[in-house]
C-alpha cells in the first residue's frame, strides 16, 4: 500500500500480514516530500509480519517514521528481511511494550532491536 493510504487509515488497531509468497515491502516508497517525521497507522497497536518469505523491509523512505500507539511488534519466519525501514529511522515511542514477546524491551530503533539483539527470531540474510 501506498505511504497515504496508511496514514489514512485512521481507525486500524491491528495489522497482520502472513503467508505471502511474493511480497517484498509492506508500505511502497512514493516520492519523498520534504523531511521530518512520517506517522504511519495512527491508531496501530500490534502489528505482525509472519511467513513472507520475500519480504526485504517494512518501508524504504528517508523519513523518520512514527506510530504513536504501536505496543507490539512481532515479526517472524521473515528470511530475507535485515531492517524494518531501509534508509530511514524507526522512531520508537513510549508505547512500545513488546517485541517479538519480549517485555522487556524498550527501543529507541527497532532496526537495532530486531536485527542485532538477543530478541531476534527472524533468520538473517548474509
Amino acid at each position: 500500500m501506498s505511504p497515504s493510504v496508511s496514514r489514512g487509515a485512521l481507525n486500524l488497531q491491528s495489522l497482520q500480514i502472513k503467508d505471502c509468497q511474493s511480497m517484498e515491502e509492506v508500505i511502497t516508497e512514493e516520492e519523498q516530500q520534504g523531511q521530518g517525521i512520517m506517522t504511519l497507522f495512527p491508531s496501530l497497536k500490534v502489528l505482525k509480519l509472519c511467513r513472507l518469505p520475500q519480504l526485504e523491509h517494512f518501508f524504504l523512505t528517508e523519513h523518520a517514521l512514527e506510530f504513536p500507539l504501536l505496543r507490539e511488534v512481532e515479526i517472524d519466519d521473515c528470511p530475507e528481511m535485515n531492517m524494518f525501514v531501509q534508509h530511514g529511522i524507526f522512531m520508537s515511542i513510549a508505547s512500545l511494550e513488546s517485541v517479538n514477546n519480549d517485555d522487556e524491551v524498550k527501543a529507541v530503533d527497532l532496526n537495532k532491536v530486531m536485527f542485532n539483539s538477543k530478541v531476534c527470531l527472524v533468520p538473517l540474510a548474509i
